[in-house]
């Protein structure tokens, strides 16, 4: 007899991508996570077929001038959001591997600190 083993799984709403012109090298990826469990939920890593890379930024503002910052991992506490948006935390998506057009759906995985994973499809919009 096996061991019940309960998998972290988040709801993830309005998961989409900010389009750019086919110059330029990155695309911003924007959602909401929830954690409806009772467990912390730590995102390790997300990665996607359409792209080189993708990380986890955060802007900050240090001594007046904003930047970004790599975020190694985000923890989602039980029952609460976070929200990736424009000035926040977001995914920095990088490298696309073809063009990217207003409407096209992208599938993203996110690998959760239980080894699971979560696969997201995100929409680019303008």
């Amino acid at each position: 007899m096996l061991p019940a083993i309960a998998l972290a799984e988040l709801e993830i709403n309005n998961a989409w991508i900010k389009n750019l012109p086919a110059t330029v090298p990155l695309r911003a990826g924007y959602m909401s996570i929830y954690n409806p469990g009772s467990q912390n939920i730590s995102i390790l890593s997300i990665s996607s077929d359409k792209f080189a890379s993708v990380q986890v930024h955060q802007t900050i503002e240090q001594d007046g001038i904003m930047r970004m910052e790599q975020v190694p991992a985000l923890l989602i506490g039980p029952g609460t959001r976070l929200d990736l948006e424009p000035g926040g935390i977001h995914l920095m998506m990088m490298q696309p591997l073809q063009p990217t057009l207003p409407g096209d759906r992208i599938e993203i995985r996110i690998k959760l600190d239980d080894g699971s994973e979560q696969n997201l499809i995100m929409t680019v919009k303008k």
